[in-house]
């Protein structure tokens, strides 16, 4: 799975870990944490809808991007494997994505 979502990572990537979806569905995951110099304009970002979890500042998104890494990584039961890549070749590559039960050919 792909999960490069613009900053919507802090409020997609916990729900993912917490119900169990993400080690129980996916197998590899590739994406990135939206907290280098650059991304100043992401913060503050409320992470939940009632306000309680915010982060102020990107280096509060890197600190919760290195947990949640960490809690995936130490869990016994989750066998997704993680690449934090910065992956925009989808923009020149000339292949569509994959269809439901197609395999994609490269």
């Amino acid at each position: 799975m792909k999960l490069d979502i613009e900053g919507l990572e802090y409020k997609v990537f916990p729900d993912l870990v917490t119900t169990g979806a993400l080690c129980q569905n996916i197998h590899h995951l590739i994406g990135e944490f939206h907290y280098g110099p650059g991304n100043h304009n992401f913060f503050p970002m409320n992470v939940t809808s009632d306000g309680k979890h915010v982060l102020q500042h990107r280096q509060d998104g890197a600190q919760l991007a290195s947990e949640l890494l960490r809690l995936v990584d130490i869990s016994e039961n989750c066998r997704t494997t993680i690449s934090l890549d910065d992956d925009e070749s989808y923009l020149t590559d000339p292949h569509d994505y994959p269809k439901p039960n197609e395999t994609a050919t490269t």
